[in-house]
């Protein structure tokens, strides 16, 4: 070997720098929470949420509302009235923070059971990174409501809808029940132990969650946010009636119902693409985002590997539509897809649909390494999907997208070129980094394999495709790539039934145009010949 010349294992130590960057405050912050004992961590929080809570809620309470009945003052609604009779100076703060540190105690221990019995539901992943989450988000609205208050405003207008937009696309539904029930209830002892104040904030607050536990774009989150806020409006004039008011004033009430549903939505809008960055999680905005060709990480590849990117893109599509089919997360396997050979970067020309005009690298290494080589760029697709911060959804199909498949080109190239006596051990040649686990892993698993098969065939029939397909998903279960996965054999099949489907209409027929050189040639014999024929128009098929 030449001096200067580098082996191919020195050239696959090379890092690609600009495919790497530095951590942010945040991931550092969120790596940190990860490493911390669970158990340490969650009592933690639990202690700075009662102390926050409390002091939130037990400092400087307002009169209870029984008192205002039985004083006839409720009517007048003068608060000032309510000082200079002394009502404030009656009430002992000390009493009033034992009893509310009491009841915050109550709902810890109320969160701390629901967690334990159905955490693993509700906290797939990411816990430690959800519960704080979870925790900044009650500690910040009720604060917001204790600045309402302390500012006179209305208390119908505290946008605890906004806590239920936000933590259901954050956090998931289960959870935010929970945390809105707690809210309401905080809040109603705020604003003076107002119980119709609570049924109003919980219902409207409740109707919330279910309005955009579906809305996967800013249009349908926009559309959700129209419909929390008339609920809202409705929910407090009818509160205002319940409450013996008048219906000018319940109908003022009502405004300020739909204000509070406005406010909601407004705060939601801003504060959601912030905490969904801080904290890496996934929401079907952050999807959307991910999506868009024009994403800097999908132009690198697009630029650096522009037949793996062409591949992830019909990857993509195939995924969406078999996804759809079983009802699975039909954008997550669609984005998932996207990034799914993204390590390919590191190493594009080892790849064989990088290799337009090129020689194959792999023709001068042995099978062993060019394994290696393959195998590797699941390796490097973590290492630069961690270091763009792709959400941990997006990595688990990075990782599993090839389950511990066997690389059987190279295996049976192995097998070909060994010596008498010589092992060829299968584990050399098989992925390592986990079966796919959710459904999205495993269709996208089925669709890259189908897709990169259908495309080495000189000329794909409906009948090949169906038979590849077959073999595919049959040589999988054999081998025990869905055994840990969330699919059934049903919808295994289903899956496979979808991308036939989805395969055969991008193929479709196509027109067979005529090279420059047969034109020319056709069109001199004419000329010889003396009968040369109309041209026949684009779109004809002989």
């Amino acid at each position: 070997m030449k001096l200067g010349r580098k082996t191919p294992e020195v050239e696959l130590g090379k890092r690609v720098d600009e495919f790497h960057r530095p951590p942010t405050r945040f991931e550092r912050l969120r790596e940190w929470l990860e490493r911390q004992p669970k158990v340490r961590l969650f009592a933690v929080l639990t202690v700075i949420t009662w102390v926050a809570l409390t002091a939130l809620i037990g400092l400087g309470p307002r009169p209870p509302i029984e008192r205002l009945i039985a004083q006839g003052i409720m009517e007048q609604g003068d608060l000032a009235q309510l000082e200079s009779r002394g009502l404030f100076l009656a009430t002992n703060p000390w009493t009033v923070l034992l009893g509310v540190g009491l009841v915050v105690a109550t709902e810890m221990g109320i969160a701390w059971y629901f967690l334990e019995r159905f955490g693993r539901r509700v906290l797939k992943t990411k816990a430690a990174i959800r519960i704080t989450l979870a925790v900044l988000l009650m500690i910040l609205f009720t604060a917001l409501a204790r600045f309402f208050i302390a500012l006179d405003f209305n208390p119908y207008l505290t946008p605890l809808a906004g806590l239920s937009i936000l933590g259901t696309m954050l956090l998931g539904p289960r959870l935010m029940f929970l945390m809105v029930v707690v809210t309401s209830v905080n809040v109603g002892i705020i604003g003076g132990n107002d119980f119709l104040l609570t049924a109003a904030l919980l219902l409207g607050a409740g109707f919330a969650i279910y309005a955009v536990i579906r809305a996967n774009s800013q249009q349908k989150l926009l559309k959700a946010g129209f419909f929390i806020a008339l609920v809202m409006g409705a929910v407090t004039f009818a509160v205002g009636l319940i409450g013996g008011a008048t219906l000018p004033d319940a109908f003022w009430q009502g405004v300020l119902g739909l204000g509070n549903g406005v406010l909601s939505l407004m705060l939601a809008m801003v504060l959601l693409p912030l905490l969904e960055n801080a904290f890496n999680i996934l929401t079907p905005m952050k999807l959307l985002e991910l999506s868009n060709p024009s994403n800097q990480l999908l132009h690198k590849l697009l630029q650096k590997a522009p037949g793996t990117f062409t591949h992830s893109m019909q990857v993509g599509n195939l995924s969406e539509y078999a996804a759809e089919r079983i009802r699975a997360d039909a954008l997550l396997a669609r984005v998932g897809a996207y990034y799914h050979d993204v390590g390919k970067l590191e190493h594009p020309a080892y790849f064989v649909e990088n290799q337009i005009g090129q020689v194959n690298p792999h023709n001068t290494l042995s099978p062993a390494l060019s394994a290696r080589i393959i195998k590797r760029h699941v390796k490097d697709g973590l290492e630069i999907g961690y270091a763009w911060g792709l959400p941990q959804e997006i990595l688990d199909i990075i990782a599993q997208h090839h389950g511990t498949t066997r690389i059987e080109y190279f295996y049976r190239k192995a097998l070909e070129n060994a010596l008498d006596g010589e092992t060829v051990r299968e584990s050399d040649f098989r992925y390592s980094s986990g079966r796919p686990k959710s459904k999205e892993a495993g269709i996208v698993m089925v669709a890259d394999s189908v897709e990169a098969t259908v495309k080495s065939l000189a000329k794909p029939t409906p009948k090949r495709v169906e038979d590849i397909i077959a073999d595919t998903i049959r040589n999988k279960i054999e081998d025990g790539q869905f055994d840990d996965c969330q699919l059934t054999m049903r919808e295994i099949h289903e899956v496979g039934e979808a991308i036939r489907e989805a395969l055969i209409g991008f193929l479709g027929p196509r027109i067979e145009y005529p090279d420059a050189h047969s034109e020319a040639d056709s069109s001199s014999k004419s000329d010889k010949s003396g009968k040369a024929g109309k041209p026949k128009p684009a779109g004809t098929v002989n």
